[in-house]
């Protein structure tokens, strides 16, 4: 009798033992893969290669997929975006630029629409004469990488991230970044021309000139919508003869 009673105990312990180890381990491996992601999220904001900008872009659109109740919403989202979307955030402090009207670029990007755009941007640039960019195949020559981004967060087409020279007040090197997320997606309607006047722009903050929203300029803050004005070549040739 006792070893019957030990026995009908002993199934429910199996049972439960076995239920337990399995929630243990579905825990272990949940834990492990929310560690993962954590990693790969961080590498992904902390990192401009070609990787990091693919998790980054799977991640804001499995995002977008999972936070958009209906394509109605989704439109409306996308409409309030575009309506406050920045070119950049850049601020010129004082009358930073280069110690001359030249400087070498090397194109980091893969992706052939930015390659193509910043190549158009730089030939535009170099058409103006009031500025001449080179460009350079060997990155550690280059006195501006022109390279890409993905970052749903940052609200802004583009980012040109300077260093200067605090004694002199002269530009150093310049990374010139291109945000995937908006420029190369058909959601936010960014045609070729737009791209690549967004490429124009950030080329300018790599000149030295700040945002010019008094008229038409390709300096405006945002929208993209202007290519190089012959007021952007006065304000390039009087930063440089200053």
């Amino acid at each position: 009798m006792r070893l019957l009673f030990n026995f009908l105990f002993f199934i429910p312990r199996l049972v439960v033992k076995i239920i337990w180890q399995l929630i243990w381990s579905l825990i272990k491996i949940g834990s492990l893969f929310a560690i993962v992601v954590l990693l790969l999220l961080f590498y992904a904001q902390n990192s401009n290669s070609a990787l990091a900008n693919q998790i980054s872009t799977f991640s804001n659109n499995l995002s977008t997929y999972f936070n958009s109740e209906d394509m109605e919403d989704v439109a409306s989202d996308v409409t309030e975006v575009v309506s406050n979307l920045k070119t950049d955030h850049y601020s010129n402090m004082g009358s930073t630029r280069w110690s001359q009207k030249t400087a070498t670029v090397y194109i980091a990007t893969q992706d052939e629409t930015l390659i193509s755009a910043y190549k158009e941007a730089i030939s535009n640039w170099n058409s103006t004469g009031a500025f001449t960019f080179t460009m350079t195949s060997d990155q550690n020559k280059a006195d501006i990488i022109a390279t890409d981004y993905s970052d749903k967060a940052s609200q802004a087409a583009g980012l040109a991230n300077t260093t200067t020279d605090m004694l002199t007040n002269r530009i150093t090197h310049v990374e010139v970044m291109l945000n995937t997320y908006y420029l190369t997606s058909d959601s936010f309607g960014y045609t070729y021309e737009r791209i690549v006047n967004t490429a124009e722009h950030e080329l300018g903050h790599a000149i030295g000139l700040d945002h010019d929203d008094s008229q038409q300029s390709v300096m405006q803050s945002s929208g993209s919508y202007y290519g190089i004005q012959t007021t952007d070549i006065t304000t390039v040739q009087k930063l440089y003869t200053s």
